[in-house]
């Protein structure tokens, strides 16, 4: 009986509550309760420095998608001259986006869901909460079958007979017996490493950043020695002229902008820990250095392929499979693995887990949602099958985010100036209630920004029925386009519609309130008890004798 009785309590959604902090600021009932991971950072936990930024952005870069990126531009008839420019300032862009977003973590110490509330009302944060989950379920799956691959490479070198094992898995699944394999033990791998809380990350990213150093020197000079040089790419000249040419360079700008935008969003997860705002500033080189430099070790490593193997072969990891040493290829593959994991946990599964349903998940347990949602529901290796079509949403996304990063740095810097007081972002009845808990402003901001870009975004995704004439030319500028129109109609509506029950005379931070309330209990009691003294004074002295 106490058995079924102690069974059953795991299908009460009430065993699954998170207990709320006694320090914490969000009412202990409703839709804005929060937990530990949610609550504003502990000053204990304010330990990253510019360099642990380095190292993030360093481990970050280094990844698959990034050596990928600059040649898949050139295959669109750019040459690598033109290409290179294009990576550099798409990441500076969206680096200055970034670090402003990063810079309000670091002085708010809360995360990105709640930050939000601030710009897009208590309720309205959803928004921008939801459409950035979406997007890292997504991603985290496609990762995922990114590790797998490498996983594929590393068990072919253990066995090379792994490579031809018979496939039981009916063709229209997607994927072989192998394939499945190594996407089990990649997932298995990888799962111990997403329930580390992001204050201790900054180890997992100084090792990542490291290895995957080292893995791609590894790769590229051996690259450039097998090819006796860097390959036809740097010989090879544009192969579009005029209007054409210049669209495609504006193109590939937006696509390195596009990119970072999920990151750009939610960096206060990160940025939260900072010892100071000033830490976050040096991201604005950081970013576009980084992933400038391993872009063209990409283009390189890309060329040089065509010479050793007749073909240009823009995925690494296919290189490596190629190789004859089998210890090289698993440690090399080992390294890239590493490198696919470390990228997944920071740009996925944190902003899932850290903002996904305070009142029952923590980050260890949206950490465990996230692997099962995007590791296994979102059914990946379908979703690199289906590609085109989804890929190209997928980056067509950040027309909706990137407006709304927009909103939450205008709303912060220009419409209320840093004044915010952090313990009412917890509160469902405070100042950033707005209109039933929705700043209609923000929305109306990212509304009046969508217009232009969807007809460009049906179009990349169903060329062939969808004609939109020159609006497609608008699309290869979608971002900035979104971001700038999102930033300049939220400023004006502010300015016509003021927020004033918003607003605030005084920056208030959840640590100054605390010290606040604390001063104002101790003068309560002290007063308290010189009132009571008083009264005990204005007695009759008989009275204060006891039996009298």
């Amino acid at each position: 009986m106490a058995s079924g009785k102690g069974l059953g309590q795991f299908f009460q959604p009430s065993y699954w509550v998170i207990k709320r902090e006694p320090s914490s600021w969000a009412p202990p009932r409703g839709l804005l309760q929060s937990n530990v991971d949610l609550d504003p950072s502990l000053a204990r936990d304010r330990r990253w420095r510019s360099w642990m930024f380095l190292f993030m952005w360093a481990s970050d870069s280094v990844n698959v998608g990034t050596m990928q990126q600059a040649s898949s531009m050139i295959a669109l008839g750019l040459s690598y001259r033109e290409v290179i420019p294009c990576i550099f300032i798409g990441n500076l862009i969206v680096a200055g986006a970034l670090t402003a977003n990063a810079t309000i973590g670091a002085i708010l110490h809360v995360p990105f869901s709640i930050i939000c509330r601030a710009s897009f009302g208590v309720y309205g944060a959803w928004f921008p909460v939801v459409s950035r989950l979406i997007l890292g379920l997504i991603y985290f799956g496609i990762n995922t079958q990114i590790l797998s691959s490498c996983v594929h490479v590393m068990l072919s070198a253990i066995w090379p007979s792994f490579r031809a094992l018979p496939n039981h898995i009916p063709e229209h699944i997607g994927i072989t017996t192998s394939g499945m394999i190594a996407y089990i033990v990649a997932w298995t791998i990888q799962f111990p490493f997403l329930i580390i809380p992001p204050v201790r990350m900054r180890y997992l990213f100084l090792i990542k950043s490291l290895v995957m150093t080292i893995a791609t020197f590894v790769i590229l000079g051996w690259s450039v020695n097998r090819a006796g040089g860097g390959g036809p790419i740097f010989s090879q000249r544009a192969t579009l002229t005029g209007t054409e040419k210049s669209w495609a360079w504006m193109f590939c700008i937006n696509a390195a902008m596009s990119s970072k935008t999920t990151l750009a969003a939610s960096i206060s997860d990160f940025s939260r820990y900072s010892r100071s705002p000033r830490d976050q500033y040096w991201q604005v080189i950081l970013i576009p250095f980084c992933y400038t430099l391993w872009s063209i070790f990409g283009i390189i490593v890309t060329s040089a392929s065509h010479v050793v193997y007749g073909e240009f072969i823009w995925d690494p990891t296919k290189i490596i499979a190629r190789w004859d040493n089998r210890a090289a290829a698993f440690f090399m593959a080992l390294a890239f693995g590493a490198g696919t994991i470390g990228t997944n946990i920071s740009t996925n599964s944190v902003a899932v887990s850290n903002d996904a349903i305070p009142k029952y998940l923590n980050i260890r347990r949206g950490a465990i949602l996230c692997a099962v949602l995007g590791g296994w529901a979102c059914v990946p290796w379908n979703l690199q099958k289906s590609g085109t079509v989804l890929l190209n949403f997928l980056g067509g996304y950040a027309i909706f985010l990137a407006p709304a990063v927009s909103v939450m740095i205008c709303d912060f810097f220009l419409v209320k100036r840093q004044k915010i007081v952090v313990p009412e972002l917890y509160q469902p009845d405070g100042r950033y209630r707005y209109l039933n808990g929705m700043n209609w402003r923000a929305f109306v901001a990212i509304a009046i920004s969508l217009p232009i870009n969807l007809p460009g975004l049906m179009n990349v995704m169903n060329p062939k029925t969808i004609h939109i004439g020159g609006l497609r030319y608008a699309y290869k500028a979608s971002w900035l386009i979104a971001f700038s129109m999102g930033f300049t109609t939220y400023y004006l509506l502010n300015l016509i519609f003021p927020a004033k029950d918003a607003m605030s005379s005084r920056q208030l931070l959840a640590e100054d309130a605390l010290e606040e309330q604390e001063k104002a209990e101790s003068m309560s009691y002290e007063s308290g008890k010189i009132s009571k003294n008083l009264s005990t004074l204005e007695q009759d002295p008989l009275d204060r004798i006891p039996g009298i």
